[in-house]
């Protein structure tokens, strides 16, 4: 391996160790709790050296956001291209999101907490608008998957596609904040699914 190469394995582990870092922190502490000095001491470095990698805490957060959000259009992408009927698909769809908030809790949090309290303007500054277009990008990428499916199923209009779509979300982070405080979640998350898929499929008119 020669020098440029071994140079560039340095930094992109440094990288990982900034943002593994600044995740734990955001989860524990949230966005406004969270400083640039306090991730160089978790990741045992010093300040001057996250802004090497990263030059705000702006940046780490979007950078985590962006890969929270890959993850789980990743995900999603694999369930929605399987050659099933569309009710299957949506069933999938719908336990890849579940799924996803029990294996990567930190990610879910920044995602599907933390933005909302930047939309409703409840934390203490504001992201550039070029970061908080690249968030929204993704969040869409992921809805237009489902509705996608909802097409298929023979939703012919494109604002009831996206409004339903946009329902399942919004029911979906209810249920989760349930199932991880609640011993029961994962039955009545199991309950939920019955019956977003039954609202959905059962006598829909386009």
């Amino acid at each position: 391996m020669g020098t440029r190469e071994r140079r560039q394995r340095e930094a992109d582990s440094r990288r990982k160790e900034i943002l593994d870092a600044a995740q734990r922190l955001f989860w524990k502490n949230g966005y406004p709790g969270t400083s640039i000095p306090q991730i160089a001491k978790e990741a045992e470095l010093a300040p001057g050296t996250i802004y090497l990698y990263f030059p705000s805490k702006e940046a780490l957060y979007v950078e985590l956001l962006m890969e929270g959000y890959q993850i789980l259009h990743d995900r999603l992408t694999v369930e929605a291209r399987r050659p099933v009927p569309p009710e299957e698909q949506a069933a999938r769809l719908l336990d890849v999101f579940l799924n996803f908030a029990r294996e990567y809790p930190e990610y879910y949090e920044i995602i599907f907490f933390l933005v909302q309290r930047e939309r409703s303007g409840g934390w203490e500054g504001h992201f550039p608008a070029d970061a908080l277009a690249r968030v929204r990008a993704h969040e869409t990428a992921c809805k237009t998957l489902a509705s996608h499916i909802l097409e298929r199923a023979g939703f012919s209009d494109p604002k009831r596609r996206s409004d339903t779509v946009e329902a399942v979300w919004s029911m979906l982070s209810g249920v989760i904040f349930h199932f991880r405080s609640d011993p029961a979640g994962r039955r009545v998350a199991a309950r939920a699914k019955e019956m977003i898929l039954a609202a959905i499929f059962s006598g829909h008119s386009s």
